[in-house]
């Protein structure tokens, strides 16, 4: 899923540090989160586990105070087992984004300028298409959703201005893809390649945020219009989005507060042989942040729900806990979430269990 791909990778570059001033190389930071997830899938013999280690690797060179240039890449493996056997396995690099920023008129006005390069895994064959499918999925939400997209070149601007006591924010952006190869599969001639032309992309996006007391409620929408997808000269379009987000902090004496929510809707769409069906995917989560001298404690819970043209498709709850704490220079970050659910089949209502759990750990260098 794109939008919690770069949601991440954001949120891993803004970890790393940035020295005000900052020149050039000499002060590059760097940062890494290895995260683990696996999630069963079932409850007898035939339950399928899926299971996924990302290291994501992210660098911040900053060229002054108003220009910077970021890369980010991951390492990822993926695997498919059922009753502890391996169906199916991918490993490999993925996609490097490479992305320049300008800021102008007084931190009013962003410039960005952008290329995914194709270093990812790309031929997928038939035995590992399982593995690269089951990681895809809008709902579960693996770290590594996709392990290429082919090469792409994106430019965007946006705005912000403060109104009042609200700061509002504009952002549109294009992306333009390339068609690479995207499978191996077998015929009577031997391996057969097929080529995927991905849709270009149309990105707008509205955020607003404003304090409230000693806390901060933050607000925003983003829509993206797609193209036709194109492979096997065949067309089809996934469905444009909309993607809502929110945010409150509220401090409570020594205590943090955080309410949270995302929402996604994915319109009608087509697909090889046949519809796809709209999809909505709401999320929300709540946590308290108690100090305990230098150590941060934050237990947390956090809900989920799937539904495919109007009928239930799935509900996933999360249990976390994420601790912050100093080691010298070095702030340290694990994270661990236990989630357990069900996911139903649309046409009949049956249930099919999902339990799991996802861990992470960040380092960051003051």
């Amino acid at each position: 899923m794109r939008f919690l791909t770069r949601s991440l990778m954001s949120a891993a570059l803004a970890a790393a540090p940035i020295a005000a001033g900052a020149q050039g190389l000499s002060d590059m930071s760097l940062a890494t989160i290895p995260q683990f997830v696996s999630l069963k899938i079932g409850s007898d013999a035939t339950a399928k586990t899926v299971s996924q280690f990302t290291v994501p690797f992210l660098a911040v060179v900053p060229f002054g105070s108003r220009f910077n240039i970021d890369v980010a890449t991951a390492f990822a493996t993926s695997d498919v087992s059922v009753d502890g056997r391996s169906q199916s396995t991918i490993s490999g690099l993925t996609d490097t984004q490479v992305r320049a920023n300008i800021t102008l008129f007084d931190n009013a006005v962003v410039m960005t300028v952008g290329a995914n390069l194709p270093t990812g895994k790309y031929q997928i064959e038939e035995d590992k298409s399982e593995a690269a499918g089951q990681i895809g999925n809008d709902f579960l939400i693996f770290p590594t959703s996709s392990y290429g997209s082919g090469q792409s070149f994106t430019g965007g601007l946006a705005f912000a201005r403060s109104l009042g006591s609200w700061n509002v924010g504009v952002a549109g952006s294009f992306r333009k893809s390339n068609e690479f190869d995207a499978y191996t599969t077998a015929a009577d001639t031997g391996k057969a390649v097929l080529t995927f032309q991905p849709a270009d992309e149309v990105r707008a996006r509205v955020g607003v945020d404003r304090s409230i007391g000693s806390g901060r409620l933050a607000l925003g929408v983003t829509y993206s219009s797609f193209g036709e997808d194109k492979m096997l000269n065949t067309s089809y379009a996934t469905g444009d989005r909309f993607i809502g987000q929110a945010s409150l902090y509220v401090p409570v004496g020594t205590t943090d507060l955080y309410l949270s929510g995302w929402g996604l809707y994915r319109a009608k769409g087509e697909q090889f042989g046949g519809v796809s069906n709209p999809e909505t995917v709401a999320n929300g989560a709540v946590s308290l942040g108690f100090h305990l001298g230098s150590l941060l404690v934050e237990p947390s819970i956090e809900g989920r729900s799937w539904a495919v043209d109007g009928v239930k498709a799935g509900l996933l709850g999360n249990g976390g806990l994420r601790l912050r704490f100093g080691v010298g220079a070095v702030t340290v970050v694990p994270t661990a979430t236990y989630q357990v659910g069900n996911l139903y089949d649309t046409a009949d209502g049956t249930s099919i269990k999902v339990s799991g759990w996802r861990a992470g750990l960040t380092f960051r260098v003051h």
